[in-house]
């Protein structure tokens, strides 16, 4: 049974880091999806006096995806059974010319106002319409709840480790005796201290497997795969094998810098 809890006393903390990582990243991964969707939903509009061509527009900023004139007669469809025909040429020879300016990206709203002046700049161009009503609270909650995100996985990051160090220092007392015979009779760093190496790689594996299983799990659930479709979400696009690799890299490397760490204080007391 103390056997047992010892290890789960470095299994949890590894396995918590784990968690808070793939979470932040599979997290990422849906703010990423959200904000391509806003930023194709989104676009600005180009009022200009003049006909422009698109390509004189679009090279004004590299966050110009693609410039499209709009239809004017769309536009005038709504009015054409109430208005005679001969009104109707009128009209349409003093309407100014509209573009609707898709990004590459959702930007923030300093980049927006720069493009703003940028696009104003163009001769011809009357105004642009920028709706940041509409974009300003999307973009100032995508901001607010990636940065609150990292917050807590770096929270959770530290506490995980301070809780390894902490375990480190618990197996390094209980196998003191031993080490301190083994260093009496020269044996090497590395020999003396492997049972702590092995312990560690040991532990990190079953955090990492725990991680893993629960991972497939969630990709199994029917239940989850339906609601993050009915959010128009991909549930292949949120988990990744490589992402097995990148935890394994994250739990191996917490447990042998902790175990080095120990070792290097156990050494310098002898």
């Amino acid at each position: 049974m103390k056997s047992v809890k010892a290890h789960l006393a470095l299994i949890l903390p590894l396995f918590a880091i784990l968690f808070g990582a793939e979470y932040l990243i599979v997290f990422d991964r849906i703010v990423d999806n959200y904000e391509t969707k806003l930023s194709a939903e989104y676009s600005l509009i180009v009022v200009a006096d003049k006909a422009l061509k698109p390509v004189d527009i679009s090279r004004v900023d590299r966050l110009i995806d693609r410039v499209e004139p709009v239809d004017i007669d769309s536009i005038l469809h709504r009015i054409r059974k109430e208005t005679s025909e001969k009104n109707m040429k009128k009209i349409k020879s003093i309407m100014p010319s509209f573009y609707s300016v898709k990004l590459r990206h959702y930007p923030d709203k300093y980049a927006l106002k720069r493009l703003k002046e940028e696009l104003l700049a163009i001769k011809g161009v009357k105004s642009v319409y920028l709706f940041e009503k509409m974009h300003d609270p999307l973009y100032e909650m995508l901001a607010f709840m990636k940065s609150n995100f990292l917050i807590f996985s770096l929270l959770m990051f530290v506490v995980g480790v301070l809780l390894i160090l902490k375990q480190m220092y618990v197996w390094q007392l209980e196998h003191r005796e031993r080490m301190q015979i083994m260093a009496l009779f020269g044996a090497p760093v590395w020999l003396r201290s492997g049972v702590l190496f092995r312990l560690a790689i040991i532990d990190a594996f079953i955090a990492l497997l725990l991680i893993v299983s629960g991972m497939f799990y969630l990709m199994k659930r029917s239940d989850l795969v339906a609601f993050l479709r009915d959010i128009d979400i991909d549930p292949q696009t949120l988990f990744h094998f490589n992402d097995i690799g990148l935890l394994a890299a994250i739990g191996f490397g917490i447990s042998i810098f902790g175990t080095l760490v120990v070792v290097i204080r156990f050494k310098e007391e002898l």
